[in-house]
């Protein structure tokens, strides 16, 4: 039988590091990526460009030379600004989420660039083993298909258990420990891959990951 989204044996597999865990981008995928971000921080800089909002006020179509002011400039170069720290918000969260289901701290600064001390110190506490059960382990957040599932150790070394909501406002937690992070993390998965927002197939959802 061919695994499905829905399968915690699926969600086993997927939880397994594999190594090497991904490829140097060529450059045309590094030139579509920037000019990603750039419509993402120009949509942006047309929101709160004050020089655009004063046009949509008066009730008047906001000409295309707007964009060569230097105000529309500066507002632009806010708008980076935002991506830039909304990118290392989530890579934040992504490296914690890594480590706490396999990654250590040599892959964790290898894919963002520092060595191994130097992502220890961004990211402290961040790598776990999915058997540890020190007392300091913090939780973590696993998002997929438009929903959070949070993984968390239950006190005296009692194993680990998650609850989740999915896109569609359903939610949903393990019914017993499990007895690492990765089993855990595999079952909340599945219940998100189950309960993606309404218009979503099993492939949509796959993508949405």
């Amino acid at each position: 039988m061919e695994p499905t989204l829905n399968d915690p044996t699926f969600w086993g597999d997927i939880m397994t590091l594999r190594e090497p865990a991904y490829r140097e981008p060529t450059d045309d995928e590094v030139i579509r990526l920037e000019d990603g971000v750039m419509d993402a921080a120009h949509e942006l800089a047309r929101a709160i460009s004050t020089r655009e909002s004063a046009y949509r006020a008066n009730g008047q179509d906001v000409p295309d030379s707007v964009v060569a002011s230097p105000d529309f400039t500066l507002a632009l170069l806010y708008a980076l600004r935002t991506v830039d720290s909304t990118v290392r918000r989530l890579a934040d969260r992504t490296a914690r989420a890594a480590g706490g289901i396999g990654a250590n701290y040599g892959h964790l600064g290898a894919a963002w660039g520092i060595t191994r001390q130097a992502a220890r110190l961004r990211w402290p506490g961040a790598v776990r083993k999915p058997t540890d059960l020190t007392d300091d382990a913090e939780p973590f957040q696993l998002h997929l298909a438009g929903g959070v599932a949070e993984i968390v150790q239950l006190p005296d070394a009692r194993g680990f258990v998650w609850a989740a909501t999915g896109a569609d406002g359903v939610t949903g937690q393990g019914q017993e420990p499990y007895g690492n992070r990765t089993e855990a993390a595999a079952h909340a998965g599945a219940f998100l891959a189950l309960h993606t927002e309404p218009d979503l197939n099993d492939d949509e959802a796959a993508h949405a990951n």
